[in-house]
């Protein structure tokens, strides 16, 4: 029994229970825990996102027990063909009641092909700190170097040969001093000449070689003379080979090499001619010299040829 006075108001929450007074003043008594949630309202953000992440795993598990279950009556079902699975272990074929004509499947290409193959389709990543300008395929020659320019080959120089330069004025050379060029050698052409001096009772002869082109020539010279209708090898018979002249530069032949004591009168003239070096001078082409006409009193008078 309430010790209170009949007609007063009991504040006292019975069986725990918890008291609350509104704003009104009316005053509610609840059960522990506060008052109940009304059955139309919503979850709390933090329950519903507690409970989608706990179903999660349940619905993952059974579409994978699912997946797996129909893959393998596919399977089954399906006849035995080697070219049902690829080396990747069996990739699936088109489902089961396809036509019988369809086209066989494209095997599936194993990871390590793949990897291999967009490997080599990229570009090569240039290394650290080098432009790609500066790589270079390999054999394609870098434009940045000079070639250099291939040796080429070096005729050997020779010494000259000695010319005799003091053959004397009066000497008597080819007719209106032409030049005959040699047979199978360009820019390179001779002379055969005769010297008598007056009262000497001698005659010289010679050939004189020039050089007319840009290079050095070798070549074999040959003089003779001829008196009176008659030809003569000199004493001894002069043949000089291995006659070497630089370019632009003219050879004569040691006028003492062919020297002939004349006794009477007898009209003289040179004869000679010229080869390369090594051959035979004696069968290219001979030419002779003008004349020089030795008097009985011993006087040399050239001869006069017209013009």
């Amino acid at each position: 029994m309430s010790d209170k006075p009949p007609g007063a108001q009991d504040n006292t929450a019975r069986e725990s229970g918890v008291q609350y007074i509104t704003q009104s003043g009316d005053i509610n008594v609840y059960p522990p825990g506060g008052p109940a949630q009304e059955s139309g309202e919503q979850e709390t953000a933090e329950q519903r996102g507690k409970g989608r992440f706990a179903k999660r795993p349940v619905l993952l598990s059974a579409a994978a027990v699912v997946t797996a279950a129909a893959t393998a009556i596919t399977l089954a079902l399906l006849p035995s063909s080697p070219a049902r699975t690829s080396a990747a272990g069996g990739s699936t074929r088109a489902a089961a009641g396809a036509p019988a004509h369809s086209a066989p499947p494209v095997p599936a290409a194993s990871p390590k092909a793949s990897a291999d193959s967009v490997a080599s389709s990229a570009p090569e990543r240039p290394e650290s700190g080098v432009a790609p300008s500066v790589i270079e395929a390999p054999g394609r020659p870098d434009p940045n170097l000079k070639e250099e320019a291939a040796p080429q080959p070096r005729t050997a120089v020779r010494q000259k040969s000695w010319s005799d330069e003091s053959w004397p004025d009066g000497t008597v050379c080819a007719v209106k001093d032409l030049w005959t060029p040699v047979p199978g050698m360009t820019g390179i052409e001779f002379q055969a000449c005769t010297y008598a001096k007056s009262y000497s009772g001698k005659a010289l002869f010679g050939v004189k070689v020039r050089n007319t082109s840009n290079r050095q020539v070798a070549v074999a010279a040959l003089a003779r003379y001829r008196m009176t209708e008659q030809e003569h090898d000199c004493s001894p018979p002069f043949l000089q080979d291995h006659v070497v002249i630089d370019p632009g530069q003219t050879w004569s032949s040691q006028l003492t090499k062919c020297i002939e004591t004349i006794k009477g009168a007898h009209r003289v003239q040179a004869r000679a001619g010229v080869s390369e070096e090594g051959g035979k001078p004696s069968d290219s082409r001979l030419e002779y010299s003008g004349g020089i006409d030795i008097l009985a009193d011993g006087r040399a008078v050239p001869v006069r040829y017209p013009n």
